[in-house]
């Protein structure tokens, strides 16, 4: 099988395809390198960002590009199958509606990160990733991912109507996803005493009761 043919099968046209997740026949990384280069300098292969490739689909204005928010949710995120990340930060506060403020750069936590946190660029979108506190499964990612909410929030006792509307969206849609008061009582010391100071102001932890 041509190189070019399996890359095509195996991740299709405008999707990423990230180096380590190639692995063709008993060929080496380094065989693997150079065949990737000499995709790119003919023209069939483009290279998106160090270490990303994707194969261009012909549209009538041109070139396709391959979704950023797609290719960070691809390295950092799911792969579709497994879970091994969640947005974060102010990043979460704001796609929660409970902030207007759209922060500069996105902010993930994540399995794929060995440092504490460290500030990417992929494409031209500004990524901060964190080392998890937890291995992220499909099975704790809505709890964790609530608990880093209840780090982040600010005076929730203050909330007016309307931020208390959204949090309670947030808590259903985590207690639908899975969130119990045992599985909160099992990752809450993992993080600052203010997510669970943040849970009991909030009446938040009353909801799993």
């Amino acid at each position: 099988m041509r190189f070019n043919k399996y890359l095509k099968d195996k991740f299709g046209v405008n999707e990423p395809i990230y180096i380590e997740d190639i692995s063709f026949e008993d060929y080496s990384k380094s065989w693997i390198f150079t065949e990737l280069k000499k995709l790119v300098d003919n023209g069939e292969l483009k290279r998106f960002d160090r270490g990303v490739y994707y194969f261009p689909e012909i549209m009538s204005w041109g070139e396709s590009i391959p979704n950023t928010n797609k290719i960070i949710e691809r390295k950092f995120i799911s792969d579709g199958n497994e879970i091994y990340g969640y947005i974060t930060g102010l990043s979460l506060w704001n796609q929660t509606g409970l902030s207007a403020q759209v922060p500069f750069l996105t902010e993930i936590a994540t399995n794929k990160e060995s440092a504490r946190v460290r500030d990417i660029s992929v494409g031209y979108r500004r990524v901060r990733v964190r080392k998890s506190r937890a291995v992220i499964t499909k099975e704790n990612v809505s709890t964790l991912q609530l608990l880093d909410l209840m780090n982040v929030m600010q005076s929730p006792s203050k909330f007016d109507e309307t931020e208390v509307y959204l949090l309670e969206e947030f808590v259903k849609q985590s207690k639908e996803a899975g969130v119990t008061k045992e599985s909160l009582s099992k990752y809450s010391p993992l993080f600052p005493a203010k997510a669970t100071n943040n849970l009991v102001e909030s009446g938040v932890i009353y909801e799993f009761a």
